[in-house]
């Protein structure tokens, strides 16, 4: 009598190599994005006798679009980190992109309003 062997296939997801890692990156930029931004609204709706008052519109401008761009990356990185983890899309990965998304079309308007 002859036994029919098969061979043991395993199934592999295509997609994204996971971010197993540690989310300090994440983190340090969401603050310093943070702070970046704050500078820029600080400098835009300060009041004329304060320090760095006097700045021109690139400043605050510049730093809206620095403080956007540094926001988008570490909400993007954290979303990622957080679906790999957890192998769905949860609401906290969701919404890190959707956050994302927003500050990155912040800097954007910033940016378009620096050029007009």
């Amino acid at each position: 009598m002859s036994q029919l062997l098969e061979k043991q296939t395993t199934e592999t997801e295509q997609g994204l190599p996971r971010l197993f890692r540690n989310r300090t990156v994440d983190y340090t930029l969401i603050v310093v994005g943070a702070l970046v931004a704050g500078f820029g609204a600080y400098t835009y709706f300060v009041s004329s006798t304060w320090l760095w008052a006097g700045l021109a519109a690139g400043w605050y401008f510049g730093a809206w679009i620095a403080g956007g761009v540094l926001l988008a990356i570490g909400f993007g990185l954290l979303g990622a980190s957080i679906r790999d983890r957890s192998g769905v899309w949860t609401a906290g990965a969701v919404m890190s992109f959707v956050l994302g998304t927003l500050s990155l079309a912040g800097a954007v308007t910033a940016a378009v309003l620096l050029i007009i």
